[in-house]
């Protein structure tokens, strides 16, 4: 389906931008990620990881590989800090992307899963809550925008993905982002949710 294309290719341009991590020990309970003055909540994330539950207890899913547990709360985490990195950047380049635009693109895509009634399994098979659809479409535009705007400032197709991650890197060091540690360690380097250790060192990986 097109829709998992536009998955796998949001990923793939975003090359460690949905990086998976941990989830470990919380501190501030009631705090999720910050990215510079906006704040996704704990319970806002988890609110997204329990509406896409929700969905999954209404198709059939037993052809789905999909996330689940702690690997799913910090993908939510993480494409939560990305949108916010993606709205400060677009301002910062005076790029428009409008409720139009967003619009177009899901008329679009319903158009290529066969339906409305096939967007449920769809957004399940994606791992995308509904009510983070529209934010989702507004990312893949906003990347298609910002890879066209790195080529024309001379990026070629093999270097735009990684010109576009500094542009992403970049953003991130500006606002700054704040992540609980239930989820991981951020990396100002990598704009992404990092592992964090569980055993404060006491375990040595084996080589």
């Amino acid at each position: 389906m097109q829709l998992f294309n536009q998955v796998n290719k949001f990923k793939k341009f975003f090359a460690g931008l949905i990086a998976l991590v941990v989830l470990t020990g919380c501190s501030q309970v009631g705090s999720g990620v910050s990215i510079g003055d906006s704040e996704v909540s704990a319970a806002q994330i988890q609110k997204y990881v329990d509406e896409i539950l929700t969905e999954r207890s209404k198709v059939d899913t037993s052809q789905m590989q999909l996330d689940g547990g702690a690997v799913l709360i910090r993908t939510q985490a993480q494409f939560q800090i990305i949108s916010a990195i993606l709205d400060q950047i677009i301002v910062d380049k005076k790029i428009s992307v409008t409720p139009a635009d967003v619009a177009a693109r899901r008329a679009a895509i319903v158009n290529q899963v066969g339906g409305e009634d096939q967007m449920p399994k769809a957004l399940v098979a994606a791992g995308l809550a509904p009510s983070n659809f529209d934010k989702y479409l507004k990312i893949i535009l906003i990347s298609e925008r910002l890879n066209e705007l790195v080529l024309a400032e001379g990026a070629t197709e093999q270097t735009a993905g990684d010109a576009v991650t500094k542009l992403v890197t970049d953003a991130a060091s500006k606002l700054g982002v704040t992540v609980n540690s239930r989820y991981g360690k951020w990396n100002e380097l990598t704009a992404t949710i990092d592992d964090a250790d569980n055993t404060d060192g006491a375990v040595t990986p084996v080589p």
